[in-house]
């Protein structure tokens, strides 16, 4: 018999386990809804870590169904990112302690800190009553609401999960709510060994058949078993290999395999915002890279209708899908999340969305790539200019 959730910490990558059942949640006129009223049948407990939430329309409905959860004694824990959380009004704070509910803050901004202000928790986690758990790249806020935010809403994902798997979700929350001052401790040092020794000597099998899941997560401070995961995905394929992420700026090592992976013959797209971005830096230092992927059969897509900021990857019949965006800064600083799984007919409902989401892209060709402005050639080795600064500073 598994010993309770909170009495274990959760090493990540976890065990690879089956007998889950995941459902795509796209955008969140769908996957809102869901929560809440998963919220509101809670009879136990309610986990919520997550980094972007600002006061608003859906910040109401959440601080609404978790009062209303705390006061039918349900035990209801909310962990917030510090410097995510900035817009998130003291109302709705006291609110929700007033209702009941426990609030934390992960890694309070202190000028004493330093370079550690710079680690945040990046994660989105719902877990309701230890059965039922939410993932993705969500933010509790109004961007993210086509039914508010229109045409400005941000495009994203959520799964929806039930089965062992999360277990697992619970216990990863439990080590950060317990853990939420500072992204150091000689716990966490401990987690970083075990990780390495997990992704170097795990061997575990299973029939590849079968679907299985499990969870990875990153630490932040240098270690990114996502990356290293992705990496060996992508070393392996041997159809496909589609990534779909907010910010793409990629490591050396990212990117070398990428581009192996196209040269084989590989189908490999890379689904990435357009001119609706949030951070056009990040997007500029990206495209100066794109004349070396389209050299190598890389097809890079630009969405076009609002801005892109879910976080999947799809090589053959694995997929991940979570908080963290392919670039240089999640992998490294932050604390992510990502739902790995193997089952081809999940990968196929996972290809059939982001087909969809390729029809509403402008994809880059090569020819009139090279020939684009001056301007924009500027704009990029600026941007990557700085990009590597950055990197040399914060990442070596």
């Amino acid at each position: 018999m598994e010993s309770n959730p909170s009495t274990k910490v959760c090493i990540t990558p976890t065990p690879w386990r089956s007998g889950n059942n995941f459902e795509l949640l796209p955008d969140g006129d769908l996957f809102f809804p869901r929560i809440i009223e998963a919220i509101e049948s809670a009879h136990s407990s309610i986990e919520i870590e997550m980094y972007l939430v600002a006061s608003g329309q859906v910040a109401n409905r959440f601080v609404d169904a978790l009062s209303r959860a705390a006061a039918r004694q349900v035990r209801v824990r909310f962990l917030l990112d510090h410097v995510g959380s900035h817009d998130f009004s003291q109302q709705d704070r006291h609110t929700l302690r007033n209702s009941g509910v426990s609030v934390r803050f992960y890694n309070r901004l202190r000028r004493d800190k330093k370079f550690i202000n710079l680690a945040r928790d990046h994660r989105k986690i719902i877990v309701i009553d230890g059965q039922r758990a939410f993932v993705g790249g969500t933010g509790i806020t109004d961007k993210f609401d086509p039914n508010i935010s229109h045409q400005h809403a941000w495009r994203e994902l959520m799964i929806e999960i039930q089965g062992p798997v999360v277990d697992d979700w619970k216990r990863l929350f439990e080590h950060v709510w317990s853990t939420f001052k500072s992204p150091y401790s000689i716990q966490n040092w401990r987690e970083k060994i075990q990780q390495y020794r997990l992704y170097f000597f795990d061997k575990t099998q299973f029939p590849p058949s079968s679907p299985h899941a499990r969870i990875n997560g990153s630490r932040g401070f240098g270690s990114d078993p996502i990356k290293g995961a992705l990496i060996s995905q992508l070393r392996n394929a041997k159809k496909r290999a589609w990534i779909s992420t907010a910010y793409f700026y990629p490591s050396r090592k990212l990117l070398r395999e990428i581009k192996k992976a196209a040269m084989r013959g590989v189908d490999v797209r890379l689904l990435l915002p357009g001119v609706k971005t949030d951070h056009p830096s990040v997007r500029f230092a990206g495209q100066s890279l794109y004349s070396k992927l389209l050299k190598n059969n890389v097809r890079v897509f630009e969405y076009q209708p609002r801005f892109l900021h879910m976080k999947v990857a799809l090589i053959d019949n694995w997929s991940s899908i979570g908080s963290c965006n392919f670039d240089r800064w999640n992998l490294r600083w932050n604390l992510e999340a990502n739902q790995e799984i193997i089952d081809a007919d999940f990968s196929n409902k996972v290809g059939h969305m982001l087909l969809q989401d390729f029809t509403h892209c402008h994809c880059i060709d090569e020819k009139s790539w090279s020939s684009r402005s001056w301007l924009q050639q500027f704009r990029e080795l600026f941007w990557s200019t700085i990009g590597g600064v950055i990197s040399k500073l914060f990442f070596h």
